[in-house]
């Protein structure tokens, strides 16, 4: 801290206040003015985090709730989750294709593709209530991540005399939500912390986990056995915190906003009339209007002599409330960090600004699929193909590595095409270049390369058996222009490099 110093002392001796104020000029000097606890400008108090790296979330409850509320009440908020799950997990779910490796390195395709027509059948009742299909449920799973900032399940694998399986296989998931891990259950002589144990490198040994409605009795289960895919924003969080939680507030603030246009809109599009009479007339006359006067197209009512009729409507004009509500919205979206024009469904720009949009948003999309992928749905496959394998559903060919028997290449939700012209005209250039194969592109599309090569193989071997010519088959094009030319005659060079050899022969 500063101290006085000889200008100092003497300009105090004669001004204490100024030699204060010199004081504390020094000191501002010497510091940044955001470190204080003022704003040294405006006196406004600068608010700080007092939480810690270890902190318990004790607010992760509320957040959650709140989210909750407006997920069920706030177009919003069900716009923004609805969006997020579209581009992270997909109407199909996380696309997975098994990569077998044989002794040589390459890929085993005919084991694969056992595995690839096994895990068809089971991703219908991956779920162990049977009622939802592997892609339901990580929809559902990724909505109630990104929503309550956490989302559990636990695996059911081997026989069990009390377990039924839904498929074939003996593995079955059950996800639920975080309200049945508790969050008030906390020993720290035991490890345990907001229901999660954790022995002191900070490993999750196990998860207490709800067996009755009234939260009186958990079963402590481990954490092999568990799932827990949560959304952190520091290190050492203990459990997940909304995707929302620094925009609540904005939304909030939006929806009454949106509240009040609708009451203006709708006290604006009522009206009432008045009869003004004339103060000096005769107060008492006993003029006949008729009964009620209705108001509506082509209607006319008689007057009293001295009287007035006037209509009584709002004038109020709001030229701005729509930018201001779409920059609003748009502060909400880069919060969260959805593409606003998807949200909104509100198109505006060329090409490119449309192009840079989805470019920032998808950026953060693959994030959240990459860790969608390694907490949930990679461990899933993994689990439930060893037991496919274990219980003899799947019989491991021996020229198969079996250090390679889990690989496999999990594709997300790809950025959509704006101008698919110009898409395809870019696929074919870096297939031609050798950038990337045609199997990546495929695979972004969310299409499997194997079945998409087995499905054209047999569909132009159809259609060859028919004797139907098709230019989507470039071996029809690439014959026509190799044996006939423009007229329909042989080129003129090959023609002439026939003839030159004929006469060498003779």
């Amino acid at each position: 801290m500063s101290k006085f110093n000889l200008a100092d002392r003497v300009v105090g001796y004669f001004s204490p206040k100024a030699g204060l104020e010199r004081l504390y000029n020094r000191t501002l000097i010497n510091k940044y003015q955001a470190a204080l606890p003022a704003n040294p400008h405006t006196k406004k108090r600068n608010p700080r985090s007092t939480s810690k790296a270890n902190q318990l979330n004790k607010d992760a409850k509320s957040l959650r709730q709140r989210a909750r509320h407006m997920d069920e009440n706030t177009p919003l908020v069900t716009a923004i989750l609805d969006e997020f799950c579209a581009n992270v997990v997909g109407p199909n779910g996380i696309m997975i294709e098994p990569q077998p490796l044989d002794n040589d390195g390459n890929v085993h395709t005919e084991f694969a593709r056992q595995i690839n027509e096994w895990f068809e059948l089971f991703s219908l009742k991956q779920n162990i209530d049977g009622e939802l299909s592997r892609a339901e449920t990580e929809w559902l799973a990724c909505r109630t991540w990104l929503r309550d900032g956490e989302v559990f399940a636990r695996y059911y694998m081997g026989h069990h005399s009390d377990i039924t399986y839904p498929s074939g296989t003996p593995f079955g998931v059950q996800p639920f939500e975080p309200d049945y891990v508790p969050l008030n259950i906390s020993e720290p002589e035991r490890g345990v912390y907001e229901g999660i144990r954790r022995n002191k490198l900070g490993q999750i040994v196990s998860v207490l986990i709800q067996r009755d409605a009234l939260g009186f009795e958990f079963s402590e289960v481990e954490a092999r056995f568990v799932a827990h895919l949560k959304f952190t924003r520091r290190f050492h969080q203990n459990r997940g915190v909304t995707l929302l939680h620094s925009v609540l507030d904005l939304i909030s603030d939006v929806e009454d906003y949106d509240q009040s246009e609708r009451i203006s809109a709708q006290i604006a599009s009522r009206f009432a009339y008045f009869i003004k009479r004339d103060s000096s007339g005769d107060a008492n006359d006993d003029f006949d209007r008729g009964g009620d006067i209705f108001l509506g197209m082509g209607n006319s009512f008689e007057l009293a002599p001295g009287e007035d009729a006037g209509v009584v409507e709002s004038n109020r004009r709001e030229a701005m409330s729509s930018p201001f509500r779409d920059s609003q919205m748009r502060l909400a979206a880069s919060g969260s960090g959805v593409n606003c024009s998807s949200v909104t469904r509100h198109y505006t720009g060329s090409y490119s600004a449309q192009r840079q949009e989805l470019i920032d948003s998808f950026a953060r999309y693959r994030i959240l699929q990459r860790k969608f992928v390694t907490s949930w749905t990679r461990p899933q496959y993994r689990h439930a193909l060893e037991m496919a394998i274990l219980s003899g559903q799947l019989k491991v060919p021996k020229d198969v590595n079996s250090d390679s028997l889990l690989n496999a290449i999990y594709q997300a939700p790809v950025m959509p095409w704006i101008d698919p012209a110009k898409e395809m005209i870019g696929i074919e250039k870096g297939t031609r270049l050798g950038l990337q194969s045609l199997s990546h592109f495929q695979r972004e599309r969310n299409f499997n390369p194997v079945s998409v090569r087995r499905e054209i193989k047999a569909e132009r071997k159809a259609m060859n058996d028919d004797a139907i010519v098709s230019v989507a088959d470039p071996a029809h094009n690439i014959v026509a222009k190799i044996q006939h030319g423009a007229d329909g005659n042989k080129p003129a060079g090959q023609s002439k490099n026939r003839e030159a050899k004929n006469a060498e022969d003779e």
